[in-house]
């Protein structure tokens, strides 16, 4: 009986002989590596997507207070011109 020279599936792992299955297991991706690299990256995301909000929120703070000491400047104004 031949033993195949490649891996061909992860189920045939479990009824390979040891020499394969060693073979097989050291041909795995580093799962933990991956999924920390993952986890930076997706953070690095979120991190910028937060930044981009408080900016957004910061210029609307801006606005809506403008607007409303403006509204305020006009209603003295209107109240005393036309008084």
């Amino acid at each position: 009986m031949a033993v195949v020279e490649s891996v061909v599936s992860p189920e045939l792992v479990l009824v390979s002989p040891p020499e394969l299955a060693t073979r097989a297991r050291a041909a795995l991706p580093d799962y933990d590596q991956e999924y920390a690299d993952w986890i930076v990256h997706v953070r690095d995301i979120f991190a910028e997507a937060r930044v981009e909000s408080a900016r957004r929120h910061r210029v609307g703070a801006l606005i809506f207070t403008t607007l409303g000491a403006l509204n305020a400047a006009v209603s003295l104004l209107v109240l005393i011109v036309f008084r």
